[in-house]
């Protein structure tokens, strides 16, 4: 999204979208519980890749926590690699409750593979060139 603002210029000024908090995180009130946490993945990125992460790698690493929570789980009723383990891991992946990751806390169910609520997505507008939290 740096590029959007940089190519759009004064042409895209005063855009609003619904977006992450990734793109605002020092404008989110600490009491969010994915500040700390995107804060920290944003902080280990940089430090190893010297620029600042896309939000795009913060879903694959939220992906991931997903999936440290969930295979042990399914690792208790099968082996990897077989159709047991793969119906464990899908289980244990819609049981997921308030697992705080960079993009929102996650609730899942077998009906809502997204699992964000509100506390996932921030109004955010374009302002002097920056992004900034809709006010």
């Amino acid at each position: 999204l740096p590029d959007f603002l940089k190519l759009g210029g004064k042409k895209v000024e005063g855009t609003i979208l619904a977006a992450s908090l990734m793109l605002v995180l020092p404008e989110i009130a600490d009491s969010n519980p994915s500040k700390k946490v995107a804060a920290d993945y944003i902080a280990a990125y940089e430090k190893m890749h010297g620029n600042k992460p896309a939000t795009f790698g913060a879903n694959v690493y939220d992906a991931g926590l997903l999936l440290k929570q969930a295979i042990p789980l399914a690792a208790l009723k099968g082996k990897p690699g077989t159709p047991e383990f793969r119906s464990a891991l899908r289980d244990a992946l819609e049981q997921t409750k308030e697992l705080v990751g960079t993009q929102g806390v996650y609730n899942m169910s077998p009906a809502d593979h997204s699992g964000f609520d509100d506390r996932g997505r921030v109004m955010i507008t374009v302002k002097e060139g920056n992004w900034t939290l809709l006010k």
